[in-house]
């Protein structure tokens, strides 16, 4: 296992320097570059200053080539930049909201996993009865909703019939837990409910394809209980396939929370990212990116490492 662990940590270097490549082309490619933002903000405050000289200031009067390997040089060296507008190191950026994204996420993970689980062996015990129907249709009414659209009724509609909407100021876990989870809860359960419903419906399917096998036929004729025939046969046998699932839904998570963290306004690096792009400031869409996306290879990576401890059958290399 140690040599496919050092195989896939190798492989995440090609992995990163392609993304660096590509998100950093991206936002040269994006129109009114930061040159002509930062400008306008100067020009505004009273003071007029050349494009020349903007430029020259944010390093982008050079080669656009050049740009990227001081960049990625700069990153080599731990420095993902300062922003241009902020004047503020981007990692001291990312470092105070990373941990805001990362609740966010782990709550969603958790309630998405407290919904699905349950249901979907449920529905396996108890296929094609009532309840499985009913909890099925439910599902797929979850997973056809943008979860934009809920997240922006259950700020208006509570209000307007009950003077009731979620907090919108945001308090650390450390400082007043009640608090925070009052502002946490509402956009993780919205952003679980669509992906519980997806992990439900193959918590399902898989569970039942298990249940036809002759093991489980054989549990079932030496009286073995329901539940443990369930639990301990049927479901530790079709993990694989839920893992999976369940480390994409940590990458889906992170998207989706971007959408969350703007519409709850919870200050996490998806805001970060989104006011980010909106000014054109480089070096913190730059470094977002790139943690985040180190950060859905190294999910990615414990899920297969995770595979040879749910079935020893499995062979990593």
């Amino acid at each position: 296992m140690g040599s496919y662990v050092v195989k896939r940590v190798l492989l995440l270097i090609p992995t990163i320097l392609l993304v660096c490549v590509i998100t950093f082309a991206l936002m040269r490619l994006i129109p009114m570059d930061a040159v002509a933002t930062l400008q306008q903000k100067l020009t505004a405050n009273g003071q007029y200053v050349s494009e020349e000289y903007v430029r020259q200031m944010l390093g982008l009067d050079k080669p656009a080539v050049q740009q990227f390997f001081i960049w990625l040089a700069n990153v080599l060296r731990g420095d993902l930049g300062t922003s241009y507008f902020d004047h503020i190191s981007v990692n001291t950026i990312i470092a105070k909201k990373l941990p805001v994204t990362i609740e966010l996420g782990i709550l969603s993970l958790v309630i998405t996993n407290c919904i699905s689980i349950p249901l979907g062996l449920h529905c396996a015990s108890k296929q094609d009865s009532v309840s499985d129907y009913a909890i099925r249709v439910i599902s797929t009414i979850f997973i056809a909703v943008p979860v934009f659209w809920v997240a922006t009724l259950v700020l208006i509609y509570p209000n307007i019939w009950w003077g009731y909407a979620p907090r919108v100021d945001y308090v650390s876990l450390f400082q007043n837990p009640i608090a925070n989870l009052g502002m946490m809860l509402p956009p993780a359960i919205i952003s679980a409910l669509g992906q519980a419903g997806i992990q439900m419906r193959t918590i399902r399917t898989m569970t039942l394809e298990v249940m036809r096998q002759d093991y489980i036929r054989t549990a079932w004729a030496k009286g073995v209980p329901e539940k443990r025939v369930l639990r301990k046969y049927a479901f530790r046998n079709a993990m694989i396939p839920i893992v999976t699932m369940i480390g994409g839904s940590v990458a889906m998570m992170i998207g989706g929370n971007v959408i969350m963290e703007n519409i709850f306004n919870i200050p996490g690096i998806g805001q970060a990212l989104v006011s980010a792009l909106n000014a054109r400031d480089y070096p913190i869409v730059e470094g977002c990116v790139l943690v985040l996306s180190l950060f859905v290879m190294l999910i990615n990576l414990v899920v297969d490492i995770s595979y040879k401890w749910i079935d020893p059958r499995v062979t990593l290399e």
